[in-house]
């Protein structure tokens, strides 16, 4: 089963592009549209159409459409104190259940604007640290599979393909510059992530040799005997991400028996189950594998 990205909107014609925004115009029966208008009912993605274009506004006049007004001076900046500025970002820290936001994030949460913030305390890092915050600069050394494996979050918890829009919302513990730095950019990101989730996706778990039985736990083992009948497992009974990823994308990140998802209830926790238990044979290929919420799963154990 191997696991791709959604289409790329990057040689879409100009026309094309043009006629969604009119067609997303008329159904709004607006005579213009803000990007985030754009973003709930257009095909594409306003930053697609941003960079064809050169800017938002000047899609819209292709489009024939007025353009969005121009957001005015910030009122909030003439009085505030450091006291007050320092106090914000706490407030969009605490809000994005971050230890560290980035200038992005706060532009899009926050009250002043990262130049006014940054212009106050010299830079934008002495403003974290004032603010009792980490500064950005702690997660520009993040390994490979650390981002990989925050990416494989993310999308389970959504139930799709991330986008670059999640991640200025900050849904992720790391910022679109951290994904950028590594790999390029978001869209590089993403490809290095399908490729590290199908790599090897069939023997993934498959025992390569007898002395990997014999690491086994004093539990695992006798739990391959059932009923004085000897059990030769050809897989390894834990999951790994991969497979683990692939099981759940397979199940459209919910749970099998009750249908409840991260995406509708964050509180739900995927878990992923043998359906032949592994005690009795089950083996840890996909075909025997499901996605069960935390209380399916809990009910199912209760029942053998």
């Amino acid at each position: 089963m191997e696991f791709k990205l959604n289409d790329y909107h990057r040689n879409i014609p100009d026309d094309e592009l043009i006629d969604d925004i009119k067609r997303v115009a008329n159904k709004l029966q607006k005579d213009s549209l803000s990007k985030k208008e754009y973003d709930e009912f257009g095909i594409y993605h306003s930053s697609t159409i941003e960079h064809r274009f050169n800017g938002w506004n000047k899609a819209l006049e292709k489009a024939e459409l007025k353009p969005t007004k121009v957001c005015k001076k910030n009122i909030n900046n003439v009085y505030a104190t450091p006291d007050q500025l320092l106090q914000d970002l706490k407030n969009v820290a605490n809000k994005l259940n971050k230890r560290s936001i980035t200038t992005t994030e706060y532009n899009r949460y926050g009250k002043h604007g990262k130049n006014f913030v940054s212009s106050r305390f010299g830079t934008w890092e002495n403003a974290l640290i004032q603010a009792g915050l980490e500064p950005t600069g702690y997660h520009r050394n993040i390994p490979e599979q650390k981002l990989l494996e925050e990416i494989e979050r993310i999308w389970i918890k959504l139930g799709r393909q991330p986008t670059t829009t999640d991640i200025q919302k900050g849904i992720s513990k790391y910022s679109l510059k951290a994904y950028s730095n590594k790999f390029g950019g978001w869209r590089g990101a993403l490809e290095a992530f399908v490729e590290w989730i199908n790599e090897k996706p069939d023997e993934s778990n498959v025992l390569e040799n007898n002395t990997k039985n014999e690491s086994f736990s004093q539990t695992e083992k006798s739990s391959k005997c059932v009923n004085n009948i000897s059990i030769n497992h050809k897989t390894n009974r834990g999951i790994n991400l991969r497979l683990r990823f692939k099981v759940m994308q397979r199940d459209n990140f919910k749970c099998v028996i009750c249908g409840t998802s991260p995406a509708k209830d964050p509180s739900v926790e995927l878990h992923i189950d043998h359906i032949i238990p592994w005690s009795k044979g089950g083996e840890t290929v996909i075909d025997n594998l499901q996605t069960l919420c935390s209380k399916c799963n809990l009910g199912k154990s209760d029942l053998i």
